[in-house]
């Protein structure tokens, strides 16, 4: 596959004397959050928990009434979210498509790559590293799992995770051979007809920061590794409530210790507790644009869900402190150039694929089972999951519910969402775009109603939808139509509203019923084994994804781009990395689609430069369709700009020619960029 060459217009020229040890100053900073299987409903029962209806939330002219980060991006759409061989996709194409923009629409199971091809398909992130910004990846899920591997690492099977782990910590095939041939055993050496080779997009690319679940993937499953030990900051192992040391079990089949590989070969600090992350922020120094890149393990599988990190994990770091510890490193990384980071709440996929607080088991032995619908149960003792393989016997919580689970799962989210507008509302961090959707919606999460203790329908199940209705006091006048003797049925002095009080842990705020008999939220899920097709009988996940269009929201600090997502009607997968590219100047991404109201096809089409290749001097070629401000500019292969042709001239309507002196440019290939009313076509050239 041919290198893919790639510019960035409006670069500041390097230091004079032509130094380029510095990077060069434009500060963008992109942060795309991916909530895995999150529709609007899980949005709804966080938010109502937190408060909205109760007094001082109840009107939206209210000051506090938007209590969730999410819901202050200001500009909003929905998209679909269909794959290229299904109209339900699953979350490798579901990720791609925001990875590699319009090309990355393609078949489930697929990890930006053309599957009829087998060709691999440029991210947005390997694009920016390309032009010299920092990049990383944060998930609560494995990190090699499909939606943080769509955006670094190319492959035909998104189960493939050993592989995609080896991509990500190499950056030319000669290191990712030495992965596999670092193994203990020699049949697991290097082979190019098994292993394949390094796709040719993720050839130069650097990831500086990796953070979240998947230790299995990176350690040996026979050989031992000091790696498999969770240590503090210190270096001292952490114990878990019975007083056992915690360790990370890996399952990597050749036996390669990818964490020390990357330790020792690829210049990677790595982190695997809560305590060992934080303090990273007390050494930033060493994360220098030439210093180490950091990777952060912390669970052998997918990270606790947030329920169960505050009850018995307390040493895994929360999705908020991963972001927040990833925003640092890729600042002191880029150097003032710019980040491009993807933020994964990944877990609020499992309890809806789990059906947590939805499902009850009536028969089974937890291999194959038999549900019926809850009805305002606790949920099963153990993890978020415990009920995919509960038996009759099964002992169940006494204070936790499945909508705790997900409340707690949406505000460890939003979180996360909250150190990206920390960055955006600071305007001396630089320009800054946050986005936030979804790859698809799942298991068709809802909100159902409240716990009623009091059993307002009298049919046992209590649980109430709304407040009853207004009634007279005086018996006579039950079919009065004047408004005298009345008695308001709102369920109570402060209406018929959840009943929740905050909950503090590791100083943040998280909802917790009031009591359990208090108006908790009830959640049923649509997607569940009596209505998806398995009748009463399901093992393992029980919850599907569905085709439903899910939620984006954005906001920057710029007034530029956020508000491009808004006024153009429903919107498919595809929209939106043309905007977060536009945002970055990554040309190749940014005519995908016509979302920006980009330039007419004439435009386009009529620009071109001659002739090429070119000896001395060209001619850039432009015609305009109306009247507007002209920026032509030429850069180098490496994104760097060598001249400024003009800057901001306006031009009347119709044909113009522009010569270009060349005599001073190295023999080599260029690319001469037109912006025109802030909308950038390219063209390559070459110098003889």
């Amino acid at each position: 596959m041919k290198a893919k060459f790639l510019l960035v217009s409006g670069l500041l020229l390097a230091a004079a004397g032509g130094q380029l040890a510095q990077a060069q100053a434009t500060n963008n900073n992109v942060i795309m959050y991916i909530g895995d299987g999150f529709g609007l409903a899980p949005k709804t029962a966080a938010r109502m928990a937190m408060g909205q209806g109760r007094d001082g939330k109840r009107f939206a002219t209210d000051a506090g009434f938007q209590v969730l980060n999410l819901d202050k991006l200001k500009y909003n759409a929905t998209v679909t979210t269909h794959s290229l061989n299904s109209w339900i996709t699953d979350s490798a194409p579901g990720a791609s498509v925001y990875a590699c923009g319009k090309p990355g629409k393609q078949d489930n199971e697929v990890i930006a790559m053309n599957a009829a091809t087998g060709t691999p398909l440029e991210t947005i992130l390997e694009a920016a590293k390309k032009q010299g910004y920092a990049v990383g990846l944060v998930s609560t899920a494995r990190i090699t799992h499909a939606t943080p591997a769509a955006f670094a690492s190319h492959i035909w099977f998104r189960d493939l995770e050993d592989y995609i782990a080896a991509q990500y910590i190499a950056s030319s095939e000669a290191e990712y051979e030495a992965i596999y041939n670092s193994s203990p055993t020699a049949s697991y050496k290097y082979q190019a007809a098994r292993d394949w080779q390094l796709p040719t997009t993720k050839v130069g690319v650097e990831l500086d920061v990796v953070l979240g679940g998947g230790a299995r993937h990176f350690l040996p499953k026979n050989a031992a590794s000091t790696y498999k030990n969770v240590v503090n900051a210190a270096g001292q192992p952490i114990n878990n409530a019975g007083g056992t040391a915690v360790t990370l079990a890996g399952t990597r089949a050749d036996d390669v210790d990818l964490v020390k590989y990357a330790v020792d070969n690829r210049n990677y600090s790595y982190v695997n507790s809560r305590d060992a992350l934080l303090n990273v922020a007390n050494n930033l120094t060493q994360y220098g644009p030439n210093g180490k890149k950091l990777l952060g393990l912390f669970n052998a599988s997918h990270a606790s869900y947030e329920q169960d990190r505050q009850s018995t994990n307390t040493w895994e770091p929360s999705l908020a402190d991963m972001t927040n510890i990833a925003i640092q490193v890729l600042r002191a990384k880029s150097n003032g150039k710019g980040f491009f980071l993807m933020v994964e709440a990944g877990r609020i996929d499992h309890l809806e694929h789990s059906n947590t607080g939805g499902i009850s088991v009536v028969a089974g032995s937890g291999t194959t089972n038999q549900y019926a619908v809850d009805a305002d149960k606790p949920t099963y003792a153990g993890t978020g999951d415990a009920g995919v393989t509960a038996t009759l016997t099964s002992p169940r919580t006494t204070n936790v519910y499945g909508s705790d689970y997900m409340i707690k799962e949406v505000m460890a989210f939003d979180y996360a969402v909250a150190e990206g507008r920390a960055l955006l509302n600071t305007p001396a961090n630089g320009r800054t775009l946050l986005l936030s959707t979804s790859d698809h919606e799942c298991g068709g999460f809802a909100v159902t109603g409240l716990h009623d203790e009091a059993d307002f329908a009298k049919n046992g199940t209590k649980i109430r939808t709304y407040a009853g209705a207004i009634t007279k006091s005086a018996t006579a006048e039950l079919g009065y139509a004047t408004p005298t003797n009345l008695v308001r049925g709102d369920g109570g002095p402060n209406g018929w509203f959840p009943d929740y009080v905050m909950t503090n842990f590791q100083g943040k705020d998280y909802p917790t019923p009031a009591s359990a008999t208090g108006r908790r939220i009830v959640v049923a899920y649509a997607s569940n084994p009596l209505t998806n097709g398995n009748g009463a009988n399901q093992s393992g996940n029980v919850g599907n994804h569905t085709p439903q269009d899910v939620w984006v929201g954005a906001d920057d600090n710029t007034g530029t781009h956020a508000s491009q997502f808004t006024g153009k009607g429903l919107l498919d997968n595809t929209s939106l990395t043309p905007v977060m590219a536009d945002f970055l100047n990554l040309s190749m991404f940014a005519t995908t689609l016509n979302v920006r109201g980009g330039l007419p096809a004439t435009t386009t089409d009529a620009f071109q430069l001659s002739p090429v290749p070119f000896d001395n001097q060209f001619q850039v070629n432009f015609t305009l369709p109306t009247a507007g401000a002209v920026t032509v500019e030429l850069f180098d292969e490496m994104g760097r700009k060598v001249q400024t042709v003009v800057a901001g001239q306006r031009f009347a309507i119709g044909a113009h020619a522009l010569p270009v002196d060349g005599t001073h440019l190295k023999a080599g290939l260029y690319v001469a960029t037109v912006t025109i009313d802030g909308q950038m076509i390219t063209k390559k050239t070459i110098k003889l």
